[in-house]
């Protein structure tokens, strides 16, 4: 159906601006699985999901089975953004199974991208693109991007650089150390409330690039961050330090280029704005996930709302089970407690909005962290 719709909006050849694509699916792709073979004979013959499979042997199997979709909807995506190329402004494809890894979406969007402004990727049963090369193909050629959602486990260091050059009118960005398709350990959220180390076992996001998009992007005000290794205790602190040396310098610029006294209306006054465009503080929405990076505790969100001072709204999402796996001799009532003071602080703040759901769940990569801690317990 998905694509006979397609196919029927290239057919009426209408301006398209805006491109929805939600909760799609293929029943071949939810039910299939497949025969995997071991050099020996004599071993079990088990079956596997053909989602679970990598690309290339997804791709034998799709040609084996005659499954066609993928090259149908590949085909007419092409043909819909090319015609529509100077005048669609945003694609959002929410909650499909349909393997789009296998499509040429991704290829697409550098292609005929070029008037975008959003681009909303999440919950599709994956880990978005899976290539640094592609996500900054797309950054380069889509320059009018400002809102960018979706777990992308090809972003790194390199994509952030590039988003910082190409796109200064970013407003709204999701960032993601996710490496599992586990159902708890990373989803978007689509209600319009969207938000954002040291290197990172589960990610490539260091904290000089984080420090430097923030820096460098002025308008962005909502940032979706799940589990970042660089958004801890330590870092926050640091970048704290940071933007108070950034704030100095500003103050110093503003003397120097004041030699004498001059009234309050004169031309030589710097502009009130200029005190909006330090570092953090057009950031206003923010939702952070800690599962299998090292969890925030009171002093961390302090450093935070220092950062974020105009932050309005704060969501965060954690279980005992990300301290347990960190630090050892954590107790439920050190977690409960922990839990507590933070709620106390966050209350402090008469602006800010905090929603805490600090029982979420244990996620399939903390089973697999929590097992991997017990062995080398036992060595």
């Amino acid at each position: 159906m998905l694509v006979f719709a397609l196919q029927r909006i290239i057919s009426i050849g209408p301006r398209v601006k805006t491109l929805t694509i939600r909760n799609c699916y293929s029943k071949f792709i939810q039910n299939t699985v497949v025969p995997i073979h071991f050099s020996s004979q004599l071993e079990p013959l088990l079956f596997s999901h053909i989602r679970a499979l990598q690309p290339a042997r997804r791709r034998q199997e799709y040609l084996k089975h005659g499954f066609e979709l993928h090259n149908q909807f590949s085909d007419a995506m092409n043909r819909l953004l090319e015609l529509n190329q100077d005048c669609i402004r945003a694609i959002t494809i929410l909650g499909c199974d349909l393997d789009f890894e296998m499509t040429e979406l991704f290829c697409a969007i550098p292609c005929f991208g070029k008037s975008l402004k959003t681009f909303i990727y999440a919950n599709n049963a994956d880990l978005g693109l899976h290539s640094s090369g592609l996500l900054q193909a797309i950054v380069a050629t889509c320059p009018n991007i400002c809102h960018f959602r979706g777990l992308h486990t090809g972003i790194d260091d390199a994509v952030l650089m590039t988003m910082t050059r190409h796109w200064p009118f970013l407003e709204s960005l999701t960032l993601s150390g996710v490496r599992s398709r586990a159902p708890h350990s990373g989803r978007l959220a689509t209600d319009g409330a969207v938000a954002l180390s040291s290197n990172s076992a589960s990610g490539n996001v260091s904290s000089r690039a984080l420090w430097d998009l923030v820096s460098k992007c002025k308008w962005l005000h909502t940032l979706e961050l799940h589990d970042l290794a660089c958004i801890s205790n330590r870092d926050l602190a640091g970048y704290e330090v940071l933007a108070t040396s950034n704030k100095v310098s500003v103050d110093r610029e503003r003397r120097r280029f004041r030699p004498y006294h001059t009234a309050p209306r004169s031309i030589y006054q710097v502009p009130p704005l200029a005190q909006s465009l330090l570092p953090g503080t057009s950031v206003r929405h923010l939702r952070i996930t800690k599962y299998t990076t090292v969890p925030l505790s009171k002093s961390g969100f302090e450093s935070l709302c220092r950062l974020f001072p105009n932050l309005e709204y704060l969501e965060y999402y954690t279980n005992f089970y990300a301290f347990d796996n960190r630090f050892e001799g954590v107790t439920q009532d050190m977690f409960e407690t922990e839990r507590k003071e933070v709620e106390k602080f966050l209350a402090t703040k008469k602006h800010l909005t905090y929603h805490g759901h600090w029982h979420q769940p244990i996620t399939t990569e903390q089973r697999l962290l929590s097992g991997m801690t017990i062995v080398s317990e036992h060595l």
